[in-house]
Formats: C-alpha cells, structure tokens, sequence
C-alpha cells in the first residue's frame, strides 16, 4: 500500500480552503442598522405615553434585548452621532456641539477612515445607507452607496406658513419648530421616500455581507404628517405628560442659563387658552412617531420576506430623546432624562439561535450609544476595534443583570455632564454647582437633592466617574450659539 504524504504547504492551504468554505464572507452576518430622530421614550413599549402607537418597534423589541436605561453621549444630532459612529465620547474628541462637514473628514485620528460603516468595510461588508445616518460627517464618505436625504426633514407649506408655532423674528428653516397635518400623502414625505430605497435593497440578493444603514428624521421637527396619523389621536382625548411651572426653581443659575432656549416653545406657550396647544403638539409628536413607526415596520417586513431575513442582526435606536413640556421646554438641548434616555433594541441574526440570550428580555442597566459599535462587532464575531471607549452590550443580553459599570455619561458643551446610574441622576456644570435626581421616587425629575446630606457619599461617587481630561473644542464645532451663555462659553474657548 502506497501511503502518499502532502507536503505542510498543502495541507495549510486545503485547510484554508476548507475553512474559508465553511467559515468565509459568505457566512457572514448582515447588519440593518435603524437610526430614528428625537424619538424619545414614547413607545409602547417603554410606556412613556400611554397613547403611543409604535406596533412595529414594539415587536421588534420582543425579538431581542430592548435597552430600558439607554442614553445618548449627546443629547443633539450631531456629537450623538459622532460619537456613536465613531466609538469616542465627545471629551475625548472635543466635538461637545454640532459640526460642520469638511474639518471632521480631515480628521484621520477620530473620524475619517473610523466611521463605523467604514470599519464593516474594511472586513469586506458592501456598505450601504439612506436618509439620516452622520450629521456633520458626509454620508457619502461613510458609505459606499449613499441613497440620499430625499429633502431633509421633509417637505413644508409653501410661502412660509406656518400652522401653531412661529417667532416673527426668526426665519422660517427646514427645522423650525411647528406642528400640524401636512402633507396629504405618505410619498410625501421623506420618511417615506426612505423607507422606499431599503425596502428595494432588501429585497436584492446580495452576494457580499452588507451593513445597510436605514436614518429617519420623524419626529423631528417640525411635527408634520399627514392627517391620517393625527386621526389617531383625538384632539379631545389626548392626553399630557406631567410637568410642574415650577420645576426650575430648585436648580442651579446655571442649568437655567444653559438649558435656556429662546427661539423654542415653553410651557406657557403650551398652556395658554386652556392648553390647547399643548394639546396640539402632544397630538402632533404622537402622530409623528406612529408614522415614523409604519415606515419601520415597511423595512422589517421587507426584510422578512426578502432573501437576508436569517442572517441579518437588526438594532434600532434614536440619537436623543426629546422633551415634550417637560422641564419647560420642547426640545432636545438638556441634560434631563427627557432629552437623554433613548430606545435601543438589538436583535441577533435567527441564524444565531439563542447565542445571545433569550428573546423579549429587558435590560435596566445603564448603557450608552458609545456601546453600539463594539457591541455590532462582537455579534458579527469581527475583531474589537481597540479604540472603541464603549462596551459590548453582549454580556447584558446573557445576563441582563450581570455586573455593569455604575453609570452612563451624556455631555452638553464642554465641562457640562450627567451621569445616569439605574437608580440616580447626576449633573454637573462647569462651575461646580450639581443636580441630583432619584428616578426610584422621583421619575419625572422633580426634586434636586444634590444639597442633602444624606447623599454625601453617593454624590462623590458620582464625581469620581467624570472625565478626568476633556478635549479642547473640535475645530469643527460650528460658531452659532443658542442662548446668551453659550455665546459666552463658546468664546472662552477660543470658538468666536
């Protein structure tokens, strides 16, 4: 019997074959990465108004791990976007504020060539994207097929009409403030529209691995959609979150002076004759979440039925929360658990069976956006990106109560934070003065304890988790300020 002997060479090379047959780019997983705009607490299934209508995000939290405790890193678009797209926290990058495009992609240190969607590229993942994904940052750079905005936040009356809010001296933008039926049709709008392209491209077959990113500007101002979606909610049936007229009188000057927005909506605004716009504008952002959850839905079922449905993990998340009244204000722009707190679901591939523990658990722990990137990695099984400042969130969905960090750091202009534990929130300000709530006894953030005594010890563990070292501004931050103090701030920092 002859026994013929391969030389090491060949047998290396067989093996790799074979591994790269069973174990290649075509085995893979695919990621459907759903980002929606100041979409706050008000979902089903996070119960934060008890007449949201969100079927579709409420199903797809049942299918994986939905986040109770989520926040943002930065409670705007553009550094809670940075930062989750980058895995950096805004003091380490100094990009605490919105910026503009061209010194973010001249960035090679923290942006450019660091993008999430860049990283899935450079391990052989086709990406894709429509809507809004970055801010500041060029979609078109990020992926390698860019499908749009398709308008922005959408369309708006024709001669600058406006139907509840508007300030005479302030011209009428593509974000201002306003609510009310409008369009007539769903193509109208470009939620729709976007929906449209991920629907088509799900239903592709795709030979690479893809990480297909879907952004959605619904809520966001302004609060417009059809008519349809406001017939959900009776004007006369609505009903209104709990706020206080004295709520700010506990906290610091400057929280007020920060927190101050005088070209947005305030609670008297919302309370005049006998609150009826409050009552509009409570209709209006419930409207604008029911609709932005149909096109959701247009996106899952496409991929239901189209040929990824068993290899593709899906998570959804909004960038911040929004206020609706609360804390006397509509808007984003705070360091309050209105504007912080956000939805985030993962959903494993059904491909990975119950790797990833059980399906329709929840997860009270405090966690962040800066905990997207490495956790889309481990699930993918792709190298850790060592630059990565978050966690995987994959120990959490094995054990939602396993041990976790305390808290959760979200920060609004340099020197300003908070920190979110599962029981506390903590503020801080650049000049030392605190805010310290108990969402136990207090969810709705009434009461500053921060000069008690009783929570000595718990404040000082607060501040022993603040950046020891906070960046200097990033040079894209753009100049605008939105009230007197950050006109001020902004020029201490060299920013004019």
């Amino acid at each position: 019997m002859i026994v013929m002997r391969i030389p090491s060479f060949f047998r290396l090379f067989f093996f790799g074959v074979w591994v790269s047959v069973c174990f290649g780019a075509s085995d893979k997983l695919n990621v459907l990465f759903i980002a929606i705009d100041d979409l706050n607490d008000w979902v089903g299934c996070l119960g934060g108004h008890p007449q949201a209508r969100t079927p579709n995000i409420d199903r797809l939290a049942k299918r994986g791990m939905l986040f109770t405790n989520a926040h943002c890193q930065g409670p705007i678009c553009g550094p809670s976007r940075a930062s989750l797209l980058s895995g950096y926290y805004p003091h380490q990058t100094g990009l605490y504020q919105q910026p503009s495009g061209k010194p973010m992609e001249k960035d090679a240190k923290y942006f450019h060539g660091h993008m999430l969607p860049q990283y899935f590229a450079k391990h052989d993942y086709r990406t894709l994207g429509v809507g809004k994904i970055t801010h500041g940052y060029s979609a078109k750079l990020a992926f390698d097929s860019y499908g749009g905005k398709f308008a922005g936040s959408g369309p708006k009356p024709p001669n600058g009409k406006r139907f509840n809010y508007f300030l005479p001296d302030v011209p009428w933008t593509g974000t201002q403030t306003d609510w009310g039926a409008f369009p007539e049709k769903d193509e109208d709008m470009t939620d729709h529209k976007v929906a449209n392209w991920a629907v088509e491209r799900l239903g592709q077959k795709i030979k690479e691995p893809f990480f297909l990113g879907v952004g959605f500007v619904r809520p966001h101002v302004p609060f417009y959609a059809p008519q349809k979606w406001f017939d959900l909610f009776p004007l006369d049936e609505v009903e209104l979150p709990d706020v206080r007229n004295d709520d700010l009188l506990d906290v610091p000057e400057i929280s007020r002076r920060i927190h101050e927005l005088p070209k947005y909506p305030k609670l008297a605004f919302l309370q005049k004759d006998d609150g009826e716009q409050f009552r509009k504008c409570v209709q209006a952002y419930l409207a604008c979440v029911a609709f932005v959850d149909h096109q959701v839905g247009r996106v899952l079922e496409a991929l239901e039925k189209g040929p990824h449905t068993e290899n593709t993990i899906i998570v959804l998340f909004s960038d911040h929360g929004y206020h609706i009244g609360e804390k006397d204000r509509v808007s984003k722009h705070s360091l309050w658990e209105e504007s912080t707190r956000v939805p985030l679901a993962f959903v494993p591939a059904k491909s990975q069976g119950g790797k990833f523990g059980k399906s329709g658990l929840l997860c009270s722990k405090p966690v962040g956006l800066i905990d997207v990137y490495p956790t889309l990695l481990d699930l993918c099984g792709l190298p850790r990106e060592a630059s990565n400042q978050g966690q995987s969130l994959v120990p959490l969905m094995r054990k939602p109560n396993g041990d976790w960090r305390f808290s959760t750091l979200t920060t609004y202009a340099r020197g300003n934070h908070t920190l979110r534990s599962e029981r506390y929130r903590y503020l801080r300000f650049e000049d030392g003065s605190e805010e310290l709530y108990d969402h136990e006894v207090d969810p709705n953030e009434w009461t500053n304890l921060a000069s008690r005594k009783e929570f000595v010890s718990l404040l000082e563990r607060f501040r022993r988790e603040l950046p020891a070292k906070e960046a200097p501004y990033h040079p894209a931050v753009r100049k605008g300020a939105v009230n007197a103090w950050f006109a001020e701030h902004l020029s201490r920092n060299g920013i004019k």
